[in-house]
């Protein structure tokens, strides 16, 4: 059974990545100001990064199914997500400060994340994982028991506390517009971040089928940031919705234009 489990990880996170980068794309593929164009790129790369996280995860299922992983080759797929999840949360948080602020702090925003990535890395190494096991079609690395606080504390916040807050005052942006179009497209990406926090915090990571589950569930933010740019048209004629769709500063549009947040 717990083989049948890591099979079917491996389809569904097959699946889910291919959602993720399919939304990735064609948010990347819209048409936008120049100055608009590097926060839809950050916005683009949060989906995509989580389609590539997902993959990875789904390449480690089908070697544990085959009985091929190795702990370097375990170890190797940890150490790749870490990177590829401080890049996806750079892009989110960066396209988060672009919306609300109208300007990319890009300097304070890298250097952030590049001592976040550091510590991440070390919190990872300070581990030291020498064996894994599948238990209920999960894979879980064993390590010593390590304790530092501090270090603890620093990843969790950085993990969490940015995109949160940015994901609040984003939302925030509501009470700044009665535009239908606006309030429209920042209400359905604001509540598909928090959809996709809320199920990766609340969903459990602990059997197969769980993590079945949650590789279904976590692409439904995805499909609702989709369709909050490209609505079907019973929502376009109700909204009164006309393109082209171009820029904003500060989650307020120019000339009249819808905003990309």
């Amino acid at each position: 059974m717990t083989e049948w489990y890591l099979a079917a990880a491996f389809v569904t996170g097959v699946l889910a990545s291919l959602g993720y980068g399919y939304v990735g794309v064609r948010l990347y593929a819209r048409p936008v100001s120049p100055a608009s164009r590097l926060a839809v790129a950050q916005f683009s790369v949060w989906w995509l990064g989580l389609g590539a996280t997902t993959a990875l995860t789904a390449v480690e299922s089908l070697l544990a199914f085959a009985g091929v992983l190795t702990v370097p080759a375990a170890l190797t797929f940890l150490l790749l997500v870490v990177l590829v999840d401080v890049a996806l949360l750079w892009g989110l948080v960066g396209f988060l400060i672009y919306v609300y602020t109208g300007r990319y702090h890009l300097v304070p925003l890298t250097a952030f994340y590049a001592v976040f990535y550091a510590a991440a890395l070390y919190y990872e190494v300070l581990a030291a994982p020498y064996a894994f096991a599948v238990q209920s079609g999960v894979l879980t690395f064993s390590t010593p028991t390590v304790s530092d606080p501090v270090l603890t504390g620093f990843v969790i916040v950085g993990l969490v506390v940015p995109e949160l807050v940015g994901a609040v005052l984003y939302l925030s942006l509501l009470r700044r517009t009665r535009d239908r179009v606006q309030r429209y497209r920042i209400a359905l990406v604001g509540s598909s971040l928090f959809l996709w926090f809320a199920i990766s915090a609340l969903v459990p990571s602990s059997t197969g089928p769980w993590v079945v589950a949650k590789n279904l569930l976590e692409v439904v933010p995805a499909l609702l940031s989709l369709i909050a740019y490209f609505p079907p048209e019973s929502i376009r004629r109700r909204l009164r919705w006309t393109e082209p769709v171009v820029e904003t500063v500060g989650g307020t549009a120019r000339s009249g234009a819808p905003p990309e947040g």
